[in-house]
């Protein structure tokens, strides 16, 4: 079919196309004014005929490109790819457009994503994915002298922006609930710390409520072998790596409470525990983390850290636009911190 162009929308309308220009795309600032009945007919007509911008022939003419670049990483998909969702979302209604890549650190993938990025007018680039020790210089080297960049949870060098969770609230929400509820000794179960950053970061935290509280608190790692275990948001690969957290948290540590690394994690503590005869949260309660869909269907349902990704995406766009514009912020503004909701379900 032929694409619809913006004079044939003006002539459907029966306006100028300086008008249907003002309503669609927004240009001739104040000196264009339509009333809202020609507005409406203009609207109407470009529904009508499915009419859509040329974003190239717009920025040909130095026109704002509307769009911003997303590089994603597979590791911890689940809670990734709900914040991506969140961010289109929010970008759509601000009248903007995602290109997303994929990668895991790797260097020249992400170099051929600055590249094709570029190449398309992308303003601005969120890099969704965790800096682990190694991944600055990685991060550095790949976007090369593309600065424009927005990372998750710090930036990869000095006077970079960033969007981050407040993980220490999170922690310190979680135990703090437990406390309430009459727990005596909570347990954190932990993934890989292996220079895991906010792994130490949650132990840190959790050590030092636990202490505040006057309680005794216990850690377990599932160590370097539990590196790989919530890729892909699997629960069976976790088996017998949390059975043996169970016995290590509950039977020698005498835990009654969990904070556990994640959802899925979670989820398989508490089959795991009722496997043994155990009752939640009668006997120990547990929390998650993320408020993925599983917190709600299993049973008990889940108590669990709310991550808060429409926040997070109203945050980041206004970051993103913020860099994209080349404005100058103080270094309190160029990290946005969002705050996490407690959700508290059956299992506490």
């Amino acid at each position: 079919m032929k694409r619809a162009t913006l004079s044939d929308v003006a002539r459907e309308a029966g306006v100028s196309r300086t008008a249907a220009a003002r309503v669609l795309l927004g240009t001739g600032g104040e000196h264009v004014r339509v009333g809202e009945e020609a507005r409406k007919r203009i609207e109407e007509a470009a529904r009508r005929l499915r009419y859509a911008p040329n974003r190239l022939a717009q920025q040909l003419r130095g026109a704002s490109s509307r769009t911003i670049g997303v590089i994603l990483d597979t590791v911890n998909a689940p809670v990734m790819s709900e914040r991506l969702l969140a961010l289109e979302g929010h970008a759509s209604r601000m009248g903007y457009r995602l290109l997303v890549g994929q990668t895991h650190g790797q260097v020249e993938t992400l170099r051929e994503y600055i590249g094709d990025f570029a190449g398309r007018g992308v303003e601005a680039v969120l890099g969704l994915f965790d800096l682990a020790p190694g991944r600055d210089e990685r991060a550095q080297a790949g976007f090369g002298k593309f600065r424009k960049v927005v990372f998750h949870g710090r930036p990869a060098w000095r006077g970079g922006y960033s969007v981050r969770v407040d993980t220490a609230a999170a922690i310190r929400a979680g135990v703090d609930h437990l406390l309430t509820r009459g727990r005596k000794r909570p347990a954190l179960a932990l993934g890989n710390t292996i220079g895991d950053e906010l792994m130490e970061l949650r132990r840190e935290v959790f050590r030092d409520q636990v202490k505040r509280g006057r309680r005794k608190g216990v850690v377990w790692d599932a160590g370097e072998v539990g590196s790989g275990v919530t890729d892909g948001g699997g629960i069976d690969p976790a088996s017998e790596i949390l059975a043996q957290g169970i016995e290590t948290m509950v039977t020698k540590g005498g835990a009654d409470a969990i904070l556990a690394s994640n959802d899925i994690w979670a989820t398989r503590f508490i089959l795991q525990l009722q496997k043994s005869g155990l009752r939640v949260p009668e006997d120990v309660a547990v929390i998650g983390h993320d408020n993925l869909d599983i917190a709600r269907v299993v049973s008990p349902s889940l108590t669990t850290i709310d991550q808060c990704h429409e926040a997070y995406a109203v945050a980041a766009l206004e970051l993103l636009l913020e860099v994209a514009a080349g404005r100058r912020l103080a270094p309190e503004r160029r990290i946005r911190t969002i705050a996490p909701r407690l959700i508290v379900r059956e299992s506490t």
